[in-house]
């Protein structure tokens, strides 16, 4: 089973170059399903929200789009404080579903916000009730489950923009003692996979990059998954200006991302 991992595209500041050739690309990886870990647009405007429903219905694939805080309208603070995702919800509420491919179960969360009191309002917040019900769903022993959302719940390891994810502490370790084997984000711009070890358990952490040209330090990127019963790999996909090239971040045994 195949899943391509997408974030931060950022449409009203999108890399043409890298969104067209992705189309064709992400053509040719046939993955089963398509996940996009936030930031739809730059600044939440309709028109960016058009262009950003248009590339994904073009990709023809199964998808679950979770928001990130770039999908709030920025320049309307009223919006942004009452209904920040009206927007966002409206265009993308046919793609808001938990997706299910064989033993493969993906749900989203939402940890982006319109605002928040301190000084960087973009930073994640994470609703743990909302997070403790997501975990609890009975899904059956033989389910390899994934959980999509913006931010990481703690900083990857190397990655320029540092998080700071409100409750991303007891998220992690509530994930960590979960079914819960893959997080998949966004939000640093940067591909990375790591372990996340907690004293009750673990999970995979996998941060997509961007096909913006909000680069950091990495190029135009995207991940894609393959899942058997017996193991993980995640390849990111780099962007050169012309074509993509893999480029491998590690893989593991499925066994091993749920050992106590």
């Amino acid at each position: 089973m195949r899943i391509v991992q997408l974030a931060d595209l950022h449409f009203g500041a999108e890399d043409p170059r890298a969104t067209d050739a992705a189309t064709d690309y992400i053509g040719h990886l046939a993955p089963d399903v398509i996940v996009v870990s936030g930031d739809m647009t730059q600044r939440g405007k309709h028109r960016e929200f058009q262009m950003a429903r248009a590339w994904i219905d073009n990709l023809k694939r199964p998808c679950l789009v979770v928001p990130g805080n770039h999908d709030t309208p920025l320049l309307n603070l009223v919006s942004r404080a009452s209904s920040p995702f009206q927007r966002h919800d409206s265009y993308f509420d046919p793609y808001a579903s938990m997706l299910r491919v064989d033993e493969v179960r993906i749900d989203g969360l939402n940890t982006a916000r319109g605002w928040q009191a301190r000084s960087n309002w973009a930073e994640g917040s994470v609703r743990l009730r909302h997070l403790d019900t997501i975990l609890k769903r009975n899904t059956g022993p033989d389910i390899f489950r994934v959980l999509a959302c913006h931010h990481p719940f703690r900083s990857p390891k190397d990655a320029p923009l540092r998080t700071r994810t409100r409750r991303g502490a007891a998220a992690s370790d509530m994930l960590a003692q979960s079914e819960v084997s893959v997080l998949l984000t966004g939000h640093v711009h940067t591909p990375h996979a790591e372990l996340i070890e907690e004293p009750n358990g673990r999970y995979l952490a996998i941060s997509a990059g961007t096909l913006s040209t909000r680069l950091r330090n990495a190029p135009p990127a995207f991940n894609s998954l393959d899942v058997t019963p017996t193991s993980l790999s995640v390849i990111t996909h780099d962007f050169d200006g012309s074509a993509f090239e893999p480029r491998s971040l590690g893989s593991w045994r499925t066994a091993q991302l749920k050992q106590k």
